[in-house]
C-alpha cells in the first residue's frame, strides 16, 4: 500500500514524467499532469501523450514515472506496468503550426500498476523501495 503522504504529493504536484521504452529498449520521455489513484496499487495518468509513448507501452508495458517538486528538487520515482490504456479525448481539427497534417492529438489515460516507489532527489538519495512489494 502506498502511504497517504506519497499519494497526496503525487496527486497535488503539477507535473509528472513517464519513461517508456520500445521493444528494442529505445527510451522515450513524456510529460503530463493529473496523477490520481484508482485503488491502493493502480495509478491513473491522463495526458496528451505522443504516439511514441503509446506505441512503446503497447510493445513494452514497463514504465517509470517521476514526480518532483521543482522548488526543492525532491519527489518520488515510481516503477510499474501499464495494464490498460484508453483514449479519453480527440482534438477535432488541424492546427498547421502546431501539428503535422493527418496526426490528430489524442488524450489518453494510462492505468499503471505500481510495484515500487522510491524517493527522488537532486542530492544523494537511496533507490530502496518505500513500500513493500505490491
Amino acid at each position: 500500500m502506498i502511504p497517504e503522504r506519497i499519494r497526496q504529493f503525487l496527486e497535488e504536484n503539477g507535473c509528472a514524467f513517464v519513461a517508456s521504452a520500445d521493444g528494442s529498449g529505445q527510451p522515450h520521455l513524456a510529460a503530463g499532469h493529473g496523477l490520481r489513484f484508482s485503488d491502493d496499487e493502480h495509478l491513473l495518468f491522463e495526458a496528451w501523450f505522443c504516439r511514441k509513448t503509446l506505441a512503446n507501452v503497447a510493445a513494452n508495458p514497463r514504465v517509470a514515472l517521476l514526480c518532483v517538486d521543482p522548488a526543492c528538487g525532491t519527489g518520488y520515482q515510481l516503477v510499474g506496468e501499464v495494464v490498460a490504456a484508453a483514449d479519453t479525448a480527440i482534438l477535432n481539427g488541424y492546427v498547421p503550426p502546431l501539428e503535422p497534417r493527418g496526426l490528430p492529438q489524442v488524450q489518453s489515460r494510462l492505468e499503471i500498476r505500481i510495484s515500487e516507489v522510491m524517493e527522488f532527489s537532486t542530492i544523494a538519495h537511496s533507490d530502496r523501495s518505500l513500500i513493500p512489494h505490491l
